[in-house]
């Protein structure tokens, strides 16, 4: 359609690859957008019956928390999305920094990633690894420890907002941007998702989808919650749409460039005291330029 021609145009790379699904295999500092979780637990409180303060969850298990700003979070069983672009990402939680670690986000994790540590990958291998008995268990661990993460970017609805107590709020009837990070148990219904639509010629951001969640089992009898998407219907590109997509490229430039400047700055701290002088030499003439 034309309106996809004008975003490849204007993009330089087509819809698809902006996306991120055109070969789908399958925290922000100044710039911020507002933020969907899927909850693992249910929340609890306190309902009257018959004059009587009875405890029960609130808030369902399976619920998308949805946070606007720091003191506006809503959530919603069924919140109505369009993904306007998917990304990856290497992550690890550092307990003793109390950091998250991570990689730039690509539209496919089979290179070599720059990561906000100054290495690579989190210093996991890249690639497929053929042969698993062959890696040295330390490896081994190290790769367990280290989190396939899935980003979505798109618009999103929802009718049946709640607070944390389970009181009606205000519905988020106008379309707003949105990111989620989806966790590895959900990741298998994305992917399906996507590509049943690509067998059909078409792209995620020319759809909608119904969030759900299934509730799912830990071995010690915990539940937790698995995405859901259920089908929803075909919508026509627009302008908007243009400038929300171009939104989304520049939100995600910004988070990695945040990342490659941690990176450039502890690799920096390797580099000789002569290498250093050369650099500040070309440094001093390009400024002189």
């Amino acid at each position: 359609m034309n309106t996809e021609l004008a975003i490849q145009n204007d993009l330089g790379m087509s819809l698809a690859e902006a996306i991120g699904v055109a070969n789908m295999g399958g925290e922000t500092k100044s710039v911020s957008l507002p933020r969907v979780n899927l909850t693992h637990n249910g929340i609890m409180g306190s309902i009257e019956v018959n004059g009587k303060s009875v405890k029960t969850e609130v808030v369902p298990l399976g619920a998308y928390k949805i946070t606007l700003s720091e003191d506006n979070v809503v959530y919603s069983v069924r919140p109505n999305i369009r993904i306007f672009a998917v990304r990856q990402q290497w992550s690890k939680w550092n307990s003793n920094e109390e950091i998250m670690m991570k990689t730039v986000m690509s539209t496919d994790l089979k290179g070599d990633l720059k990561d906000n540590m100054g290495t690579f990958n989190l210093g996991r291998p890249s690639g497929y690894i053929q042969d698993w008995d062959s890696v040295d268990d330390k490896t081994k661990d190290l790769i367990r420890t280290i989190k396939r993460k899935k980003i979505v970017f798109g618009m999103l609805t929802a009718n049946d907002c709640t607070d944390e107590e389970g009181n009606p709020a205000d519905a988020i009837t106008d379309p707003i941007p949105f990111v989620f990070e989806v966790s590895p148990s959900s990741t298998k219904a994305l992917d399906t998702a996507i590509n049943t639509l690509k067998r059909k010629n078409i792209l995620p951001i020319q759809y909608t989808f119904i969030l759900g969640a299934d509730e799912g089992k830990l071995p010690n009898g915990n539940s937790y919650a698995i995405m859901t998407l259920e089908g929803g219907d075909l919508v026509d590109l627009t302008s908007e749409d243009q400038d929300n997509l171009k939104n989304f490229m520049e939100y995600i430039e910004y988070q990695n460039s945040y990342i490659l400047q941690q990176w450039d700055e502890k690799n920096q701290e390797t580099i000789s005291g002569e290498d250093a002088d050369v650099v500040a030499e070309f440094v001093n003439v390009e400024e002189a330029d």
